[in-house]
């Protein structure tokens, strides 16, 4: 297995020319959101966030995330609006266009990686206004917890989930988040280890420690909020996929899971099973 494992962190890990690049457009960026935020007092700074700043992103995944921090006084219309402004600002030289969350952000694609500029409250951790305002405490946490190491097991895990088609938070996807793949590595530390407990894994298994009860097939707590659960975003066919998954490469580990996505090839019949699979 080791030599397969080998294999899938050297296809996950961006090549030294490729990071070169991503560090020139993350730069072209902050600089140019830097120039936009001086002519608005709302705004206290920005800040990198996503798995580009933690060291996480795949080759053919490598967003920039830039989280514009607003004073948590205010208002939920000047948020909305000044943020899409500052986003239209910096970006104006690169077709930028609205996208949807809780709130708009914006969106254009720079010497082709895409970046987002995302505008969250500067609050103190708990203390939340918005749902993007955990994403620095995401950021912070992982950037602590996750050796150079970790960051390989991380990769490995994200490269599993495309292959298998269940990489994404997307509503559209329901699958595993980035974000999740960090917090599973965390919790188990190995992707060889995350496989095992996952292939083993109980309907409604609670992942992390909360004092809250949560209804879901799975419980995955925030590190950072322990009364949020990740597994809410999730469908039960993706987490079936990601059990059958499991199991099937335990049982006869192979390049082929690290490879395109082609998950009816090693999964056939999936979707008569995926319900009842759950021990």
């Amino acid at each position: 297995m080791n030599s397969i494992l080998n294999y899938a962190k050297k296809e996950a890990t961006p090549s030294k020319k490729l990071q070169q690049k991503k560090q020139r457009v993350a730069k072209k960026a902050c600089d140019l959101v830097s120039q936009c935020i001086e002519k608005h007092a709302q705004v206290v700074g920005f800040e990198l966030g996503g798995s580009y700043a933690k060291g996480t992103w795949l080759p053919e995944k490598a967003d920039i995330d830039i989280f514009v921090k607003f004073n948590k006084k205010t208002s939920e219309k000047d948020f909305r609006n000044i943020g899409t402004k500052i986003g239209f600002q910096s970006l104006k030289k690169h077709k930028p266009y609205t996208r949807h969350a809780e709130h708009p952000f914006v969106e254009a694609v720079i010497d082709g990686t895409r970046v987002n500029i995302v505008p969250c409250y500067d609050v103190s951790k708990g203390e939340w206004q918005s749902a993007t305002d955990r994403s620095i405490y995401h950021t912070k946490f992982m950037s602590q917890k996750l050796s150079n190491s970790l960051k390989g097991e991380v990769r490995i895990l994200k490269k599993f989930f495309l292959h298998i088609d269940v990489y994404g938070a997307e509503i559209a996807k329901e699958g595993f988040s980035g974000y999740v793949s960090e917090v599973l590595i965390s919790y188990f530390g190995s992707f060889e280890k995350t496989i095992k407990k996952i292939s083993e894994l109980k309907k409604g298994q609670v992942i992390g420690k909360s004092t809250k009860k949560f209804d879901s097939p799975v419980v995955i707590i925030d590190p950072v909020d322990n009364n949020r659960n990740l597994g809410t975003a999730i469908s039960m066919d993706n987490l079936g996929k990601f059990v059958l998954a499991s199991r099937a490469f335990l049982k006869k580990p192979s390049k082929k899971f690290f490879k395109k996505p082609i998950s009816k090839r090693i999964m056939k019949n999936n979707d008569k099973i995926v319900v009842v699979q759950f021990r």
